[in-house]
């Protein structure tokens, strides 16, 4: 799906002639990366999962096309979205099941790591304003390093949260404690991610409003109506 729909997605807009492609890459590009926060302007050649490479190489592809056909691309590095209509295979989705069932949620490297949760009201914000501004197509570099009508930039909250403090504002939010299952690290999972949005925020104004402490209750309310609890 993300190497051969998203060159399908590109021949489309290589046809159609579109004025500006958006398209989702992921701060999983990072890796292992030890350097904090992640900028746009670090090397990402390192993936810890097939799914990072997947989206690594989206880049480059939307780099090619840029370059090649002229095509205004850009490239957004998501931070932990969450919240109303999330993937139900999402750890606060999860959490939130479990916690609300009485069940026990699994714990990965016994929590100690660190996320930059993004609330999705933000993440739409974010993708609207870079949608009504594509990169120029005039030679000068662009966020992430590209000559050609590409910009690449992070979209997070910029402020990296523990997984512990996430975890007790779901069991606020679900009025009840967790049962917890402490768990070894996965393969392929990163310790912590930290979102310079610098460049996003230059370009295009992004600023991301909401705290973990607002966004999981309005996610947990969510999930109740959803689910008639």
């Amino acid at each position: 799906s993300n190497l051969v729909g998203y060159l399908n997605m590109l021949e489309l807009a290589r046809h159609r002639a579109v004025a500006h492609m958006v398209y989702a890459s992921s701060s999983s590009v990072y890796g292992s990366n030890k350097k904090l926060p992640y900028s746009v302007d670090d090397r990402v050649d390192h993936p810890v999962s097939l799914y990072a490479a997947t989206k690594k190489s989206n880049e480059l592809i939307g780099e090619a096309y840029a370059h090649l056909y002229g095509i205004p691309l850009t490239g957004l590095r998501f931070f932990t979205v969450y919240g109303p209509w999330g993937r139900p295979d999402m750890a606060t989705w999860l959490f939130a099941e479990n916690i609300l069932k009485g069940k026990p949620i699994n714990i990965y490297n016994e929590g100690a790591m660190q996320r930059d949760f993004t609330y999705v009201d933000d993440i739409v914000a974010g993708i609207l304003s870079c949608s009504s501004s594509p990169p120029k197509n005039d030679g000068k570099i662009k966020a992430g390093g590209s000559v050609s009508p590409h910009a690449v930039y992070n979209i997070g909250n910029n402020k990296p949260e523990e997984l512990g403090r996430m975890i007790e504002v779901m069991e606020e939010a679900c009025g009840r404690k967790a049962e917890k299952n402490m768990m070894p690290t996965q393969a392929g999972e990163v310790l912590s991610t930290f979102a310079d949005i610098d460049a996003i925020r230059q370009d295009h104004g992004f600023e991301p409003t909401t705290s973990l402490s607002e966004g999981i209750p309005k996610f947990v309310a969510w999930y109740k109506e959803y689910q008639g609890l």
